[in-house]
Order: C-alpha cells, then sequence, then structure tokens
C-alpha cells in the first residue's frame, strides 16, 4: 500500500480543522487522470467550502479541500483521449487538491505550454478562467464601456485590471491601503481607489463625471454593501463573485428598482465552464497571455504544503497580495 500526505477537514469550521494526514495514493476510473501535484494554488473557494459556506459537493468520507494545482499526469482513465503519461498540467475542481496525488475530472485538466512554470500555473489557473468568464460570459466587457472591481489587488482583481484593459475598457479598482494601491495600479487600473481612506462611491461619481460604471465586479461584498450599487449605471449589472467580508444578510430584490433598475447575478465557475471545451477554450486565452507577456501573474509568495492552515488565516486576514503557492518538502 503506497501512502500519501493529504490535508483533510475534520470538521467544518475555522482552519484549525484542517488536519494534516495520509492517505491511500487514488486510481483514476473512467474520463479521470492521476496528477503527482508540484504546486498548489490558494483560492478563496477553498475557505468557502472549509466553513461550509458552500455545500460540500461530494460523498467522500475523507474531506480533502482545494481547488487548483498543476504537476505532471501519471495515470489516465479509459475514454481520456486529449491527456497521456507525463504530460505538464494543471486543473481546477471544486475540492480535493491539497494532497500529493489527485485524481481529477480530465474535463477540467489543461496542458501547461512549455514557457509556463507550475509554480505560475498553479497560481493562476482558477483566477484566471474566472476572470474570462466574468469578462466574456458574465458581462461581455466591450472597449469604451467602465467597471468597477473590488478587490483589485487580489489575484483575480490584478487578471480583471490587465484583462480588461486590453480589451479597451476603464477600469476602476478598489484595494484597502497605500501598498495594496500600488499593486492595483500596476495591474493597468486607470484609476485606485482605497477604500480604507476615501469614500469609493463619490470617488466613482467623481472618476465618471457622475455617469457611474456599466458593471462592477464584487468579490468582497458585505463591506461594500449597498455603496456598490450606487456607483452602477441604470440597468447595469452587479456580478458578486465572493464575499471575502461576508455574506450580504439584508439585500432584498426590491432595492434594485430605486439603484436603477440594476440587475445582479451571483455566478459560480463550474455553471460557466461545465465542459471540457469550454474549459479549454479558457485556459488557452490564459496561458497564451501569461507566455506571451500579456498578462502578469500576482504571485504573493511560496509557502510549504505542511503551512496550509496558516495560509487560509493570512489569506481571510486579507494579508496577502496575488497568489500563493504550496510546495512539497
Amino acid at each position: 500500500m503506497t501512502m500519501q500526505k493529504i490535508w483533510k477537514l475534520k470538521d467544518f469550521g475555522g482552519s484549525d480543522q484542517l488536519e494534516l494526514s495520509q492517505a491511500e495514493i487514488p486510481n483514476a476510473s473512467d474520463a479521470q487522470v492521476i496528477v503527482k501535484n508540484e504546486a498548489i494554488g490558494l483560492n478563496y473557494l477553498d475557505v468557502y467550502f472549509r466553513t461550509a459556506l458552500y455545500p460540500w459537493p461530494n460523498q467522500e468520507l475523507v474531506k480533502i479541500p482545494g481547488s487548483e494545482a498543476a504537476g505532471t499526469v501519471t495515470e489516465i482513465g479509459s475514454g481520456v483521449t486529449h491527456l497521456q503519461v507525463g504530460d505538464r498540467v494543471t486543473y481546477v475542481m471544486p475540492v480535493g487538491a491539497y494532497a500529493e496525488y489527485v485524481c481529477v475530472p480530465s474535463k477540467h485538466v489543461a496542458k501547461i505550454p512549455d514557457s509556463v512554470s507550475f509554480d505560475t500555473a498553479a497560481a493562476s489557473l482558477l483566477k484566471g478562467v474566472t476572470a474570462y468568464y466574468l469578462l466574456h460570459d458574465t458581462f461581455a466587457l466591450t472597449a469604451g464601456q467602465t467597471a468597477l472591481v473590488h478587490a483589485a489587488a487580489g489575484g483575480v482583481g490584478q487578471l480583471l485590471g490587465q484583462w480588461g484593459a486590453e480589451i479597451g475598457a476603464t477600469l476602476i479598482g478598489t484595494a484597502g491601503g497605500p501598498e495594496k494601491c500600488k499593486v492595483a495600479s500596476a495591474a493597468k487600473y486607470h484609476h485606485v481607489i482605497d477604500y480604507n481612506n476615501q469614500d469609493f462611491v463619490a470617488e466613482v461619481m467623481r472618476i465618471t463625471d457622475n455617469q457611474k460604471v456599466d458593471v462592477a465586479y464584487d468579490s468582497v461584498a458585505k463591506t461594500v454593501f449597498p455603496g456598490t450599487m450606487d456607483c452602477i449605471k441604470p440597468r447595469g449589472l452587479w456580478v458578486v463573485f465572493g464575499q471575502a467580508s461576508g455574506p450580504i444578510t439584508d439585500f432584498n430584490i426590491g432595492m434594485l428598482a430605486p439603484k436603477g433598475s440594476l440587475y445582479v447575478t451571483r455566478p459560480a465557475l463550474f455553471n460557466y465552464i461545465p465542459t471540457q471545451e469550454q474549459f479549454t477554450k479558457a485556459s488557452d486565452a490564459l496561458f497564451s497571455r501569461i507566455a506571451d507577456g500579456r498578462l502578469v501573474t500576482g504571485v504573493h509568495g511560496e509557502m510549504s504544503f505542511d503551512e496550509i492552515p496558516k495560509a487560509h488565516d493570512m489569506l481571510e486576514n486579507r494579508q496577502t497580495t496575488g497568489s500563493v503557492i504550496f510546495k512539497f518538502n
């Protein structure tokens, strides 16, 4: 019996519910591959599942968190035709990545270009395909439009700034504190607001000459509510794709009319990239831009696989900028 290191969840709750343990190395079934992880990414999605904010998506007795990583294919299941043993790959899935070896549905596995490292792939995939669907599918941002992005210094936020600028839109980012504002400015935001020291609604109105924005991409939620709605043009879209400061609990649909007959959506990645074709399209768009320098990923730092609970605390306390990756000792 060959064993591997994993992080498992003892119960839902704080980072103290994560326990370093061992499990058997899995085998691939139909439409699955086994990936030996080289680098694992940290995402707020991991926190949402750990705290039961999102319902756990499988019935496995051992609950292993983790949503993205990069590594090498060691085994393929029947029916898998786009991958082979030895391929350098990266993947995204709801849970299961906090392990040395992971069984992954092949439809959410992408090859990594030779010019992209394991570390960069693990730091950027989930955030990058999220940025892709937000900009192209949730709201098809076009040249000349204006977008507001909260948490502009975060992993997704930095990619939204660069990609949105490439599209030709005007990007307004918010971030907390001078250092994070510098990071956002480097990510090609045209305007950056420090919402710790400025009234972001007043600043958006000033920047847009009271015209407001076409879309607001909001991964912060509670602490920027309801102000975000005051920044959006009539019949504009409020995209709530995360809740780093906590969930909004006092919203009712009747608020949308007096704010300008706004639209609101709560998108989820796996509803936007459910097929291999859609996932490949999004990941190819991401990695081609990373390879030629159009997108620069923000890596906060590298931490040991054994430090995952510490990293969860840092993420929840907003002590990270960009992406964190975990490496094995």
